[in-house]
């Protein structure tokens, strides 16, 4: 098992049992506006600069969304990642 499809499991293990997928989206916008704000409070220098730790979490975070989310849609992080790196080389040729 690759490590995207070991976090999925891991994500849908700690998620409750079948999440309503508006409460997954929901969830992920407000982790997304969590980082934002973060991001916001460095601009405006009220804190320094975002250290590594808090952007892993946070990032982590998102992640669990998405793992459960694809899960949702029958759906692994692989293949999520396989077809977007696929997406992405065919944006590379027609630069």
């Amino acid at each position: 098992m690759n490590a995207l499809d070991s976090f999925q499991k891991a994500a849908k293990n700690t998620a409750k049992p079948t999440p309503a997928l508006d409460t997954l989206f929901i969830g992920l916008s407000a982790e997304v506006g969590e980082l934002c704000s973060e991001r916001m409070r460095e601009l405006r220098s009220d804190r320094s600069a975002l250290g590594r730790e808090e952007v892993i979490s946070e990032l982590g975070d998102i992640m669990w969304y998405i793992a459960n989310i694809a899960d949702r849609y029958d759906m692994t992080l692989d293949q999520v990642s396989e077809y977007n790196q696929i997406k992405l080389i065919k944006r590379g040729m027609h630069k």
